[in-house]
């Protein structure tokens, strides 16, 4: 399997009027990534590790989840509207996977469930058929976590 690379890339997004860090994969941020694969998802979407998420209980989980203990799986909530800036709107899952080495994105999805309790979230997820598993070094993976826990307690404005 491919070795990918993370990062962050410095945006501007046009409902906040406010600079943020957006996750690239390979040089390519990933809204452009998972719009190309699956061009019925809207554009605008934003990384849930931003400070923009106001539901102290919906950080948690997404904190939660980002980085599962090795050998398990977690379903993170990676993308999520930035018109709304939470949970309840367009919000992207992706199943997460560790071992010692490496962190895999398996797969992608759109949430469905049916629920307004942010720890059920991604109970039901509408998998994508089309887009490619990624993997990660552990510490390109952790460098970037960083980098976005850095700004969590900032204001918005990067």
């Amino acid at each position: 399997m491919e070795l990918n690379k993370i990062s962050k890339r410095k945006e501007f997004n046009q409902f906040s009027k406010e600079y943020y860090y957006e996750l690239e994969v390979d040089g390519k941020l990933l809204e452009d990534f998972i719009n190309e694969q699956n061009p019925e998802i809207k554009k605008g979407l934003v990384p849930t590790l931003l400070n923009w998420l106001s539901d102290e209980s919906e950080r948690k989980v997404v904190w939660k989840r980002v980085l599962p203990k090795i050998g398990e799986k977690e379903k993170l909530p990676i993308l999520m509207c930035s018109e709304d800036i939470d949970f309840w709107c367009t919000l992207i899952i992706v199943e997460v996977e560790t071992d010692e080495n490496y962190i895999y994105w398996n797969r992608f999805g759109l949430e469905d469930s049916d629920t307004t309790n942010p720890e059920e979230i991604a109970e039901n997820v509408n998998w994508f058929e089309n887009v490619n598993k990624m993997k990660f070094r552990r510490e390109n993976y952790l460098k970037v976590l960083n980098e976005f826990k850095l700004r969590l307690n900032e204001e918005i404005a990067y």
